[in-house]
């Protein structure tokens, strides 16, 4: 019997937007409660009769596998490659077909005894990934030591693999009394009932928070964290073979270079709330073993560079996970400590190819890189609901909410236009554009000094500042060039309105708006145009409490204004700030 489908809505819009034809793609998905749920989608162009989506399976979520095939055309003919992929599907009996033909239209089917027979599908909501599935999180050190050749990286890691796969680990998870361990250890879960779930878990944890109405999204991923426990006794056989395997290396080899180094192993792995625990071992087996040929991928292609042979310059790997708003999963990447992101891009730009990505702005730089556990709110306005009352447009991925009194810094009454800059600044940062940290407002009035702008008693002072030294800096520190729009009162920013909303259609990036008294952070414009209306989707630097998102949203601090927001008076200096096409 075929298993239900589902196909994500993340995965739903980006098939409709692929501009190729012809094409054949791949699908990845999960199984759970007996449906097939698929969650993304890669190009395949068979490079050098090589199987690309092998090696990106590496960089997805654990339980996430290769599920099926799509193709853009108008037939279910399959050539000889497509038929290859299907044959590497091992998480169902019943491989996944798509077809999308030139009108947009979608026809799922599933191989059946060889033959194919379409099905029906639901699409899944967004919101609904993040609320029904959990994300596993394991974050641990295993030091690494061997000869710096091919070999014996090789060697070591797959000796790791193998140790891990047999077994000889337990997990403990969130630094609870819960642990895993393998079938042949006999043990199985300890700390809680075997048939116990992972959600059910979860809840435990936190039973107040259920009784909120929590928000499910994008930017909200809590992941569950997971430590990875190494048996601690030696076998004694293994150990003499151990010693033998050295004394025929030391009277046998010549001397060589060595590596030692400690390997961070970062992995994430995507279960369903109804995951048993005792099913959860395995899983994570899988996630370390992914992990793990990643970091032997990146050692061995620098090993393979001139000059690295003997180990010297040999840079530790580095993991980062990505969470783009366009793909709707995680992607983990692992690169080189140290190697400027300039340096990779060539392998940015496959891996946007690959998955059918713009090449116009970045999204696999270390910036780009998932947040987790953020101090302070990320994208709050995201908590508002939806009120289509024209054509709206808003600010483009992720920011920092900042504002009067973070990190024990009294600026009340005077620096909200820093405020709104570090905003900007994290902005540029969030997406790829750069990795410097946000500055401080004595670092904000150093830079201001040092151009010449303002006297050298201007930093430690708690004098204003505006749209025009909001542009000095992002240019001066970040090279970020931006557009100014004088206003000469409130009403006259009416005018505007189709150039805000081109901006953040074209650009993406937060405002910044001074003048007159206040500076303040917009995030997003509505127009209607049957009412000659404009509204405005403010972020205020002026709060001065705790970053709770409940408080935020509820008093205003983040949310939809009218144009009676703005002193009809005043003057106004808006700073656009621009971003350049680059991966």
């Amino acid at each position: 019997m075929s298993p239900r489908l589902k196909i994500s809505k993340y995965v739903i819009e980006r098939l409709l937007k692929t501009e190729t034809y012809e094409t054949t793609g791949c699908l990845y998905g999960l199984m759970y409660d007996g449906t097939l749920l698929v969650i993304g989608f890669s190009l395949e162009y068979f490079e050098n009769e090589k199987k690309t989506y092998s090696q990106l399976l590496l960089n997805l979520p654990a339980e996430v596998e290769l599920c099926g095939v799509v193709k853009f055309c108008d037939t279910t003919t399959l050539d000889s490659k497509p038929k290859e992929i299907l044959q590497d599907v091992d998480i169902t009996d019943n491989p996944l077909f798509l077809i999308i033909d030139k009108d947009k239209e979608i026809k799922a089917h599933f191989l059946i005894h060889e033959k194919f027979e379409e099905t029906s599908y639901d699409v899944f909501e967004n919101e609904d990934i993040w609320k029904q599935f959990l994300h596993i999180r394991l974050n641990t050190i295993l030091p690494l030591s061997c000869e710096a050749t091919l070999f014996g990286v090789k060697n070591v890691l797959q000796s790791k693999r193998k140790k891990i796969a047999s077994g000889q680990v337990s997990f403990q998870i969130n630094d609870s009394t819960v642990y895993l361990f393998g079938i042949a250890s006999g043990v199985g879960v300890t700390g809680t009932s075997t048939e116990a779930n992972i959600g059910d878990l979860v809840d435990s944890w936190n039973p107040e928070q259920m009784s909120k109405k929590k928000k499910y999204n994008i930017n909200n991923v809590e992941p569950v964290s997971v430590n990875l426990v190494m048996k601690a006794t030696k076998d004694m056989l293994s150990d003499k073979l151990v010693k033998t395997a050295v004394k025929m290396m030391t009277t046998q080899r010549k001397p060589a270079f060595c590596i030692s180094m400690p390997l961070r192993v970062d992995t994430i792995a995507m279960v369903h709330r109804n995951t048993k625990l005792s099913e959860l071992y395995s899983i994570l087996v899988e996630a370390t073993c992914r992990s793990l040929k990643l970091l032997e991928s990146v050692l061995i292609e620098q090993l393979g560079q001139e000059g690295i042979g003997d180990g010297a310059g040999l840079r530790l790997p580095e993991t980062f996970h990505y969470l783009s708003p366009e793909i709707g999963h995680f992607i983990t990447r692992v690169v080189p400590k140290g190697i400027p992101d300039e340096s990779m891009e060539k392998e940015r730009i496959a891996l946007h190819e690959q998955l059918d990505l713009p090449l116009t702005r970045p999204m696999f730089r270390r910036g780009n890189a998932y947040i987790f556990n953020s101090p302070k709110l990320i994208n709050p306005h995201e908590g508002i609901a939806p009120q289509n009352r024209g054509k709206i447009a808003t600010v483009r991925g992720k920011y920092l909410y900042c504002h009067y009194m973070q990190d024990n810094f009294n600026d009340d009454g005077w620096g909200c236009a820093y405020r709104s800059m570090q905003t900007i600044f994290s902005w540029f940062k969030y997406q790829g554009y750069n990795t410097l940290d946000v500055p401080t407002h004595k670092e904000i009035q150093q830079c201001l000094v040092k151009i010449g702008d303002k006297p050298s008693s201007f930093v430690g002072s708690k004098q204003w500042i505006g749209s025009t030294e909001v542009m000095f800096c992002l240019d001066t520190l970040i090279g970020v060039q931006s557009r100014i729009i004088f206003a000469n009162t409130g009403s006259e920013l009416l005018t505007y309105t189709p150039e805000l909303i081109h901006h953040f259609q074209q650009h993406g990036s937060p405002i910044m708006i001074g003048g007159g008294v206040l500076a303040h952070t917009i995030i997003g414009v509505e127009y209607n145009e049957e009412k000659n209306e404009t509204r405005y989707l403010i972020l205020d630097p002026h709060y001065t409490g705790a970053d709770d998102l409940q408080t935020v949203l509820s008093k205003g601090w983040c949310g939809w204004k009218t144009s009676d927001f703005w002193n009809k008076t005043a003057h106004y200096n808006l700073c656009l700030p621009q971003t350049k096409p680059c991966v």
